[in-house]
């Protein structure tokens, strides 16, 4: 019987793009959300040379934002009806560089650099899904994070059809992306 994450926290989620930024953050606020602060998100994706984590669905990410980095780890994914969720454990971290130089020692290796302006909208109900818009250099997005009821309803509220919810990464919509237009850079990052 497999036990890997049992118990542990997982994280539920939908994405999808944002064709009018105004009209999103006016529906929040109809709703009682509130912005929080914009950050700048500099993520780094570590594999080993096999690529042995990718293949399993699986990631390990360095995420710097706001003089704070994490660590995280992904696990393989589950969709429901255009609804992620999977195991997601991170720990807060004191030196980014000095734990991907612990990393490599490890024999894991940096395979992917992306960037996000992240705003996230709250709530006053901590019972209600948070929700992120994320500016970043291939077009703008938003995810809704919560229980799967809880981010279906709120994505009903908003206007948001289940086919518009996008099961990938932003390493895999990056990498569609690249597929499309082989002019753009290796990573995603902003000039």
């Amino acid at each position: 019987m497999e036990t890997r994450g049992a118990g542990l926290p997982r994280e539920t989620e939908v994405k999808f793009r944002v064709a009018d930024r105004d009209a999103l953050e006016q529906r929040l606020r109809s709703l009682t959300a509130l912005p929080g602060p914009t950050a700048l998100e500099r993520d780094l994706l570590l594999d080993d040379r096999n690529g042995s984590l990718r293949l399993r669905g699986a990631a390990v990410r360095i995420r710097e934002t706001a003089g704070t980095a994490f660590l995280t780890f992904k696990g393989p994914k589950e969709i429901r009806r255009g609804v992620r969720s999977r195991v997601e454990l991170e720990t807060k971290v004191g030196d980014a560089r000095m734990l991907g130089a612990f990393l490599a020692e490890l024999g894991l290796q940096p395979v992917f650099r992306y960037e996000k302006r992240r705003t996230p909208w709250r709530f006053g109900d901590p019972a209600r899904p948070l929700v992120v818009i994320d500016e970043t250099p291939i077009g703008l997005f938003a995810e809704i994070e919560g229980s799967e009821s809880e981010i279906r309803g709120l994505a009903s509220e908003l206007g948001v059809e289940e086919s518009e919810f996008l099961p990938e990464s932003y390493a895999a919509l990056y990498f569609a992306a690249r597929g499309e237009d082989p002019s753009l850079p290796a990573d995603m990052v902003f000039p």
